[in-house]
């Protein structure tokens, strides 16, 4: 028989020794569940709505624009392993884009005629991004829980907090700092004022993960810009990932959002601040397949709205 004392010890050890390993778990889970996200998520298609906002140095809006297209996941005919987002964009500020057919088989038999992977898929993300204004991202939606890869976890500390709903789902929370350097994800920092001259950057930021399946409900990550001067780090990018429910038995992206904060000031403490200067807002419909015919890998787009 145990006593009060041994119980109460075997009770203490159980809830130090309980989250250390429940922790490592999750992050197994969570990383199995990004695998699958990734070897899933191609031949698929879905309507976008872009949203481009531009903001002057004071915070105020000073451009936006409104772009509609079908996205398409597509897959390098020169190797498949290879994928990116291509956008046929329907309209601009409402209004409609000619010849959409057109333009997309032009560009699938010009891609397919690329003598390297590069220069295909160089072509493809052209072509999307050409009415993106000053702010042009890609590759969003295809790299889902980018932190938590294999190459990359040894360089962040990881730390659960807690349960929170997010869209009627419970949720476990995992926090992520970026602990040391990483040429792979370090940022070149250019045009930076003289003060933060040889400054850095680290990533930090939240996952919420299924608590049933610990695949990726939202992500909010930040990339930070440390420097000796700085008492706190400044914010350079946002990002927030939202996924949703699908028929493909994974989660698939709902909403992302991507904030740049590149309007630089001296702030009243004589401090160097940074400022909203762009936002890029992308929401989704369901995601489909698409189809491909192998022998010549042609796209059969969706009908013309």
């Amino acid at each position: 028989m145990f006593s009060k004392l041994q119980l109460y010890s075997l009770a203490f050890l159980f809830f130090v020794v309980t989250p250390s390993f429940g922790q490592q778990e999750v992050i197994n889970r969570a990383t199995l569940g990004i695998s699958d996200y990734r070897a899933k998520f191609k031949d698929l298609t879905a309507e976008e709505e872009q949203t481009v906002e531009e903001y002057d140095d004071k915070g105020k809006l000073k451009k936006q624009r409104r772009i509609a297209s079908d996205l398409f996941i597509y897959q390098s005919q020169l190797d498949p392993t290879q994928m990116v987002e291509y956008r046929d964009v329907r309209s601009v500020d409402g209004k409609e884009i000619k010849k959409r057919d057109a333009r997309l088989l032009s560009l699938l038999n010009k891609s397919a005629r690329a003598d390297s992977v590069k220069k295909e898929l160089d072509r493809i993300n052209r072509e999307g991004a050409r009415y993106d204004l000053h702010y042009s991202t890609s590759g969003m939606t295809l790299n889902q829980g980018l932190l938590l890869s294999e190459n990359l976890r040894a360089f962040f500390k990881f730390e659960l907090a807690g349960r929170e709903q997010i869209n009627g789902h419970d949720a476990i929370v995992l926090e992520y700092q970026q602990t040391s350097a990483n040429p792979d994800i370090d940022l070149k920092l250019n045009s930076l004022p003289s003060a933060l001259k040889g400054a850095g950057t680290r990533y930090r930021g939240r996952l919420w993960l299924d608590a049933e399946t610990a695949r990726i409900r939202r992500e909010v990550r930040e990339t930070m810009i440390e420097h000796p001067s700085l008492t706190t780090p400044l914010l350079l990018m946002r990002y927030e990932f939202d996924y949703a429910d699908s028929r493909f038995g994974f989660l698939t992206p709902q909403r992302i959002v991507i904030s740049t904060f590149n309007n630089g000031r001296t702030g009243a403490d004589k401090k160097p601040e940074l400022l909203l200067g762009g936002k890029v807002t992308y929401t989704y419909g369901a995601f489909t397949r698409f189809n491909v015919d192998t022998p010549d890998a042609t796209v059969t787009p969706p009908p013309q709205p």
